[in-house]
């Protein structure tokens, strides 16, 4: 699993997720074959908006590590261009299925993105 093209996307403020070459179905991150067609390769890397959705969220209560102490919201957020990203929220409080748009920290190393909630306002 090969996920430059993600990093570097987030060095350069984007958010970068792939698309399968053979019938378009995202994934993140892009595995050795496509999950639906089974075709080789599926890397096409695209840049996502950064809109989705809180698909799920799950409070951790340990620390892993010192930049991120507990507890602290992992949250599942759905693209809307498809794929699910593992990721943190800016508000714990966001509910399942609401509206959340990325912010990329493009200085942290590595690089990193959080979810908040879209009713915050503030450009992506």
């Amino acid at each position: 699993m090969d996920v430059r093209e993600h990093l570097d996307g987030l060095r350069r403020g984007e958010l970068r997720v792939a698309l399968c070459r053979h019938c378009a179905a995202p994934s993140f991150p892009p595995p050795r074959t496509c999950p639906r067609c089974g075709g080789p390769d599926p890397a096409l890397w695209i840049t996502a908006s950064g809109r989705g959705h809180l698909w799920s969220v799950a409070e951790f209560h340990r620390t892993y590590l010192p930049e991120h102490p507990a507890p602290y919201p992992v949250a599942v957020v759905e693209l809307d261009e498809g794929p699910r990203l593992l990721s943190t929220l800016t508000d714990p409080r966001t509910p399942i299925g609401g509206a959340v748009i990325a912010e990329i920290d493009a200085d942290a190393e590595p690089p990193r993105v959080v979810f908040r909630p879209e009713s915050e306002g503030g450009a992506p």
